[in-house]
């Protein structure tokens, strides 16, 4: 093995007489972001239990379907045609790629009038005369 210096940091683990005060603070503060994080989980699981409750609710009052039945109706009506229809492979790429970017269509050659463009102001000031910069 190689012993480079730089192997030992960042060191293996806390030693000396503050070790397990850094360990148990290390453990601490793991636990409170672990409660943070199933607290967030937690509210929002309510939260739309909550709310999907209310929408149900609100369903037998107003005779209109709930949001949740009109999302699920969706929802399988999407599964049931099969969304997005994938075309069959075909034999040849190349000709199927030229169909649908329309390469494969005769290009007609269009006649445009002439027109003249006029030539940008010259500044005089810039000391060139010829108008480029």
């Amino acid at each position: 093995m190689n012993d480079m210096f730089f192997r030992s940091w960042p060191p293996s683990g806390p030693s000396g007489p503050g070790g397990w005060v850094a360990r148990l603070l290390g453990l601490l503060l793991w636990a409170l972001l672990a409660l943070l994080g199933l607290a967030f989980a937690l509210g929002l699981l309510l939260w739309l239990a909550v709310m999907t409750v209310a929408s149900l609710v609100a369903a037998l009052f107003t005779g209109r379907p709930a949001a949740v039945t009109l999302l699920w109706r969706r929802y399988r009506e999407m599964t049931r045609q099969h969304w997005p229809q994938r075309p069959a492979a075909s034999a040849t790429p190349r000709a199927d790629a030229a169909g649908a970017t329309g390469a494969s269509q005769p290009a007609g050659v269009q006649d445009v009038a002439w027109r003249e463009v006029p030539a940008p102001p010259t500044d005089a000031s810039d000391g060139a005369g010829s108008g480029r910069r």
